[in-house]
């Protein structure tokens, strides 16, 4: 499957759990009280909310835009209401 075809609202759903992820697992290393939690914290969380944030921004880059001419409509039927 090519990344235009995916669309924006799929990227942002894979971006923002992967945030959410993230943040599960850095609240999880602050209640676990042993020496590897700060590699999890910094390693599995950081990864993870940086990767969020790395498809979020190529969401921005291969999301395709709507074609002109249904954009063209939508603006006209909002300055006849």
């Amino acid at each position: 499957m090519k990344l235009r075809a995916i669309g924006i609202r799929r990227f942002l759903q894979v971006s923002s759990g992967l945030i959410i992820l993230g943040l599960l697992v850095e609240i999880a290393s602050f209640l676990w009280f042993h020496p590897l939690s700060f590699v999890l914290f910094i390693f599995v969380g950081a990864a993870l909310i940086g990767l969020g944030v790395v498809v979020y921004l190529i969401s921005l880059v291969f999301a395709v835009s709507p074609p002109m001419r249904a954009v063209e409509e939508v603006q006209g039927q909002t300055t006849k209401v």
